[in-house]
């Protein structure tokens, strides 16, 4: 009988027992300050924050327990400890009476903004001012490597794209009029498309391509005309949102600037991204698509995108009323497909 566990090399040890240290120290530390200065467990604060963060300060209790990574009983019993403070209340879902929306109130937002600050100076103390710039950056990326194998999906990646003014992900206070008002759908949380996201959008382009019936194989995205929508998605150039719901991901919506000589079907210029988007069958008619056009929309416009250009083929009324709504008009023609274009 042989061994052939993959034993770690002793450089590998001391790196897992270092990160185990700092897995049982850490929290210890945010809760002990947490309770002390707002008497919230760290976890409470996960979830007043959470919604704060969120349109209407408002989730379905299966996304708030994605995003939080909690089980729907513990986060149940928070809830309701919370709800006896006054922070939070719960209500049926306003699109799915069978489901339980949790919605901050001004007491729990008040709370957040007072907890807030004390928070922030014990990440600094604990971790950030440890780490000089450089290792900031390589604990970004350790971080993210790590949250590919422990969260694929990207369910609690919600809570780990910061929403700036810096940021490309929009919050409702910087959106106006009628793109506040679309941007709202109930129990999802948005954030951006990264390179890591390679098969979401090889599945999200398959989707696209077979809006009335599966006439698309997974091999036929090898295709280059097909292919180059979602092979070298790179976010330092092009942009796209995925909307998460308790589930996963429930829809997303990505541009590329594509080459006038390798031209997607809704080519327009060189200057122009071109958009794709997909939304699952269990996020149709919640409000998901508008939300992340309007955002992705709102994006393009802050990163100074002359437009966005999209191909909608004939007969998908549907997809042509949600682009018409938001702004999308046909100039031009590509086969049985019209070019659309939206001016930023």
């Amino acid at each position: 009988m042989t061994d052939d566990t993959p034993w770690l090399t002793r450089d590998q040890l001391r790196a897992w027992m270092k990160l185990v240290a700092v897995m049982e120290l850490l929290p210890a530390a945010l809760d002990q300050q947490l309770q002390r200065d707002a008497d919230l467990t760290h976890f409470d604060y996960m979830v007043v924050a959470m919604l704060s963060e969120t349109e209407g300060w408002t989730l379905r209790m299966s996304a708030l327990a994605a995003a939080t990574n909690a089980s729907l009983p513990r986060l149940s019993h928070v809830v309701s400890r919370l709800e006896k403070r006054g922070l939070v209340t719960r209500c049926p879902s306003v699109d799915d009476r069978r489901a339980t929306d949790v919605r901050l109130t001004d007491a729990g937002y008040d709370a957040i903004v007072t907890a807030a600050p004390e928070h922030v100076r014990t990440a600094r103390r604990f971790v950030i001012d440890a780490l000089d710039d450089e290792q900031v950056g390589q604990l970004d990326g350790i971080t993210r490597a790590l949250l590919g194998r422990l969260d694929p999906e990207g369910r609690f990646a919600a809570l780990t794209y910061p929403r700036d003014e810096d940021d490309q992900v929009l919050c409702e206070d910087r959106l106006t009029g009628a793109e506040a008002g679309a941007a709202a759908p109930a129990g999802a949380l948005f954030r951006d498309v990264t390179a890591d996201d390679a098969a979401l959008l090889r599945h999200a382009t398959l989707a696209a391509m077979n809006w009335r019936t599966e006439t698309f194989s997974d091999a036929d995205l090898d295709r280059p005309d097909f292919a180059h929508y979602f092979t070298g998605y790179d976010p330092s150039r092009d942009g796209g949102l995925v909307a998460v719901d308790g589930e996963g991901p429930v829809g997303v919506a990505w541009v590329r600037f594509l080459p006038a000589d390798d031209p997607g079907y809704g080519f327009v210029s060189e200057d122009v991204p071109e958009l794709t988007m997909a939304v699952e069958p269990r996020g149709r008619g919640r409000g998901i698509g508008t939300a992340l056009l309007t955002r992705l929309l709102a994006a393009g416009r802050s990163a100074g995108w002359p437009g966005v250009s999209l191909s909608v083929e004939d007969g998908n009324t549907g997809a042509r009323i949600l682009y018409e709504r938001v702004g999308f008009r046909t100039v031009g023609r590509n086969g049985d497909s019209d070019t659309m274009l939206t001016r930023l």
